[in-house]
């Protein structure tokens, strides 16, 4: 996948824009503050829909305006081209079309342009809740599967609505004859989507194994293993959360929450056996949430026969140079890839054919 071009009206600090890029690196450079995230969060919109630093679409319009428009022009791997417009009023709902085409809803956007994303806030992925965790896979699983996308919109829908049922009847309001229809449904889309975030985590692991043998060819090994907080593989995951929630109906029914489902599984990042999270280094967590990263780019590649475009916010200044290039080298022989930076000399050693950019308040201009 290639993005060829941006417009971009109103969106964050950048009143208006229109930018050509290069197939391959595209480098962003700008002090804090001044446009450089902002453009990857234009890209990022056009995978997920929205923002990935606020979920709160009236936050992305430009302060003081109504709305904000995109643009973008593109090639998939197929060679087929593509435009895509984003149009979003204060308080409305966004309008998009693709090649024209209005869409019915901004799920229909999903998987569209497969995206992976790292931000600084990344390095979570190794030390941090599960929860950053959960979106990461849930994220892969969405871009690739639409039956993964299902089971998971499905089970979160059925959470939200269990929830407000066990709230209701923990209050004495009723409603308990109802809780064995939505816990079928709990069970079913639970199950389904803890057995699809196994089989993404395998294929991530077999990546990721690789590409850290690469960058750290010391025969340090990276595992990851994904751990159920109700489901093991023994016996079916439907009857294992059965028994789940069985042994804490009790509790729920008193505190007015699910208490067992996937909504408590992890993912556990280990070098030779040793949890990263509890004895890493800040160094090796960052460098283990980059591979986590780069093997998702692998696995969508792989599974959608499309490569992503991956958007790298500022994550070179904090990475040694040795690392910093084969980081690089992986990237650059595969992706096209935007990377922001605050000073042109974090890259001393730019590739042929990339595209240059300078950002100060929001206006862009092209650099040699």
């Amino acid at each position: 996948m290639i993005v060829k071009d941006i417009e971009c009206v109103n969106f964050r600090n950048i009143k208006k824009t229109r930018l050509e890029f290069s197939g391959t690196f595209n480098i962003i450079e700008g002090m804090n503050a001044q446009g450089k995230t902002n453009l990857l969060e234009a890209l990022h919109i056009f995978s997920l829909g929205r923002g990935f630093r606020t979920r709160k679409t009236d936050e992305l319009v430009r302060f003081g305006e109504e709305y904000f428009f995109l643009r973008i022009n593109g090639k998939s791997d197929t060679k087929v081209e593509f435009g895509i417009e984003f149009g979003y009023e204060k308080g409305g709902k966004a309008r998009v079309s693709v090649n024209g085409n209005r869409l019915s809803s901004l799920s229909d956007m999903i998987g569209i342009i497969p995206t992976v994303i790292f931000t600084p806030g990344d390095v979570e992925l190794a030390s941090g809740p599960p929860a950053g965790r959960r979106l990461f896979i849930d994220y892969t699983g969405a871009q690739i599967s639409p039956a993964f996308l299902s089971d998971l919109g499905e089970f979160k829908r059925t959470l939200k609505h269990r929830n407000s049922l066990l709230r209701k009847i923990s209050t004495g309001g009723g409603g308990i004859e109802e809780l064995g229809v939505w816990n079928e449904t709990f069970v079913s889309r639970g199950a389904a989507l803890t057995r699809g975030r196994r089989e993404m985590l395998s294929e991530i692991e077999d990546a990721a194994c690789g590409i850290y043998s690469r960058i750290m060819p010391s025969g340090e090994k990276l595992g990851i293993r994904y751990r159920s907080s109700f489901y093991e593989g023994n016996d079916t995951a439907e009857d294992d959360l059965k028994e789940a929630l069985r042994r804490v109906s009790q509790a729920e029914l008193r505190r007015g929450y699910s208490l067992a489902g996937p909504q408590y599984d992890d993912i556990e990042l280990s070098l030779d056996g040793a949890s990263i999270r509890r004895f890493g280094s800040q160094g090796r967590k960052r460098l283990a949430a980059i591979v986590m990263k780069l093997s998702q780019a692998v696995v969508i590649m792989q599974r959608r026969a499309e490569r992503p475009v991956v958007l790298l916010d500022d994550i070179f200044s904090e990475l040694d140079a040795g690392i910093s290039r084969k980081v690089r080298e992986l990237i650059s022989d595969r992706y096209q890839s935007f990377i922001t930076s605050p000073k042109k000399e974090a890259f001393s050693d730019i590739p042929a054919g990339s595209a240059l950019f300078a950002v100060e308040n929001g206006s862009f201009s092209l650099r040699n």
